[in-house]
């Protein structure tokens, strides 16, 4: 089972039509592609997550997915739909739907880059300190911040004679301060 559905996925192309007879490829088909993409990011939660998975959950990733937030879910099913979407785009262009494979190269550029992304890789593919996403799936993973953890000036590089207040900073005490 994957994170989307048939439906997403073919909704990606406006011109496939589905549900009739001469669909190609089959709704199982896509299914499948969907299933694919799915155990790849099940093996990335359980390589990144399974430290928290064993200690929280027994084990069990059924149990850890039980737990997700809709915005971790959200994530994943954008990514499986991608991934799955490049895979159909790629069987339409084999049947001659000559747009398709622009949009499963577009399709497969996004996945990667989502999965990297999760996956907490760089666009060399080496590994980095946290992910983009890891704050949704573990509690206790930290969020990078735009407010920075200290606020002021070392004061290293001023002379002596210079106060914080002369650089208009409102520091009620300097570096050279004695008190």
């Amino acid at each position: 089972m994957g994170y989307t559905t048939v439906q997403n996925v073919a909704g990606m192309f406006p011109t496939f039509q589905r549900g009739t007879p001469q669909q190609k490829p089959s709704d199982s088909l896509i299914q499948q592609y969907i299933d694919d993409v799915a155990s790849d990011l099940d093996a990335i939660l359980e390589r990144r997550f399974g430290e928290m998975i064993r200690q929280n959950f027994g084990g069990s990733l059924a149990a850890f997915q039980a737990t997700l937030s809709p915005d971790a879910l959200n994530v994943l099913e954008k990514i499986n739909r991608y991934g799955a979407a490049s895979q159909l785009g790629l069987a339409l262009a084999t049947m001659g739907v000559a747009s398709a494979e622009r949009l499963a190269q577009d399709f497969q550029s996004e996945f990667r880059k989502l999965c990297s992304d999760l996956n907490a890789l760089n666009e060399k593919g080496d590994p980095v300190s946290s992910g983009l996403y890891d704050h949704l799936f573990d509690a206790q993973a930290s969020t990078p911040s735009p407010r920075a953890g200290f606020q002021g000036t070392a004061g290293g590089d001023q002379p002596k004679d210079q106060t914080s207040g002369d650089l208009g900073l409102s520091n009620f005490f300097g570096k050279f301060d004695k008190l």
